[in-house]
């Protein structure tokens, strides 16, 4: 599935980190890494700088999957325009499978900044994104088992299911502990005449719900399991992105995987907004995968 990893930088630090997800997942898949960097056109002077800077990660890159014998094959690129868009295009023209980028950064080399790019690319781009978070550099030093905890909310929808393929292969190829999350919210916001309005559930609509989730996750569960997956079921109530934030932050997760939008049709969940709120909000890596329905 995740054959082709795009890996931006902006020659900073922070921007790097994304490095340290590509090498645990590159080797794992077999997937081809592609390096890919920006010069805008207005700093063409730095074009040069930019190529060898990305030549010398790539050069560092082969270095690690040499070392244990990982036949893995990196390519680099240095593209000229405006970074989101040229990183974007160029994930949609080379099938990319994965990008992995920083959530925010401090600009090295280059004069764009990772922060502003990376928003773009993930709310832009029809390709996986995984978003490390820029806090997660802490020390400097690799956390211990990246993906030891994946946490998959679900809200019962086929759209919300988007990243359960993934959430599947990850797990499998790397070995983690999956846990479905289901959040009952006690009512909704409808649009009125007089604007929004929140409409509280009955509590025999509630307890419907419950019971409708509890099936809807054993079954998800059972499919996991069955492929020797380790899993587990969680079911809580209340705000469903405040829900996924404390739960990760409680847990120890260490990747959240969603849906990036969608619209549920057990609990009117919307995932456009659930998907941004712990985006905007949460501290752990998230994987966003766009839904084709």
């Amino acid at each position: 599935m995740l054959k082709k990893i795009l890996i931006p930088l902006d020659g900073s630090a922070l921007g790097e980190l994304a490095l340290v997800y590509m090498k645990e997942m590159a080797p794992a898949f077999d997937a081809e890494v592609h390096l890919v960097s920006v010069c805008e056109r207005h700093d063409a002077e730095y074009r040069r700088m930019i190529q060898v800077y990305v030549e010398k990660i790539a050069e560092q890159t082969r270095n690690d999957f040499e070392k244990p014998g990982l036949p893995v094959a990196v390519k680099t690129v240095v593209l000229d325009g405006e970074p989101a868009g040229e990183i974007i295009g160029y994930a949609q023209q080379k099938k990319i499978d994965l990008i992995i980028i920083v959530s925010h950064g401090h600009s090295g080399i280059m004069p764009w900044t990772m922060g502003s790019t990376a928003n773009k690319v993930v709310h832009n781009t029809r390709t996986p994104v995984l978003l490390v978070r820029a806090s997660a550099a802490g020390s400097g030093k690799k956390p211990a088992r990246l993906f030891g905890k994946i946490l998959l909310p679900l809200d019962g929808s086929k759209i919300g299911e988007a990243a359960l393929s993934y959430v599947n292969e990850i797990a499998q190829k790397l070995q983690g502990e999956v846990i479905l999350l289901s959040v009952i919210e006690s009512g909704q916001h409808v649009h009125t005449i007089g604007g929004r309005d929140y409409i509280r559930f009955t509590e025999q609509q509630v307890e419907s719900m419950r019971s409708e989730a509890n099936e809807y996750l054993a079954a998800t569960s059972k499919k996991l399991s069955d492929k020797g997956i380790k899993v587990r079921s969680v079911m809580k109530d209340g705000n469903a992105a405040k829900g996924i934030i404390d739960f990760a932050k409680e847990n120890d997760i260490r990747l959240i995987a969603m849906s990036s939008h969608g619209k549920s049709g057990m609990r009117e969940w919307v995932f456009g907004s659930i998907s941004n709120k712990v985006l905007q909000t949460g501290k752990v890596p998230i994987l966003l995968v766009r839904s084709s329905e």
